[in-house]
């Protein structure tokens, strides 16, 4: 029979496991973006025959950088759920806010990004 101590390290062990699935999605979804902003441009036949505009961000260095964000991503996440893995079972569990944080200063400035990307061409001449 289990005590009360196996069960709260086991739910302790599921939750990092979902933490980390959320992460693995998290940079999967990233990476995912990442394509089909570099490629959404061939989707449309007009705009495929069309030159690609001359302003200095251009959609597919954007989708690159989602790419590799994303792909930054799982490789942290692994790594974090293992730190967290051996944490628990020394009971010594350290949250870590420096990645999220990070993480979120660097998801806002590929927000500001795209912003920057649509408002070139709204208003031509102004970004590039």
């Amino acid at each position: 029979m289990q005590d009360s101590n196996d069960d709260e390290r086991i739910r302790d062990h599921l939750a990092n496991e979902r933490t980390y699935l959320a992460w693995l999605r998290t940079g999967m979804a990233m990476m995912g973006f990442g394509v089909v902003i570099a490629k959404l441009r061939y989707l449309f036949l007009a705009a495929a025959l069309t030159p690609p505009t001359s302003g200095i961000i251009h959609a597919s260095n954007i989708g690159l950088l989602f790419t590799i964000i994303g792909l930054l991503i799982v490789m942290i996440s692994g790594w974090r759920y293992a730190v967290v893995q051996n944490q628990i079972r020394q009971k010594c569990y350290r949250s870590s806010k420096h990645i999220v944080i990070i993480l979120s200063i660097i998801v806002i400035a590929l927000g500001v990004l795209i912003i920057g990307y649509l408002l070139q061409d709204t208003f031509p001449g102004t970004l590039g």
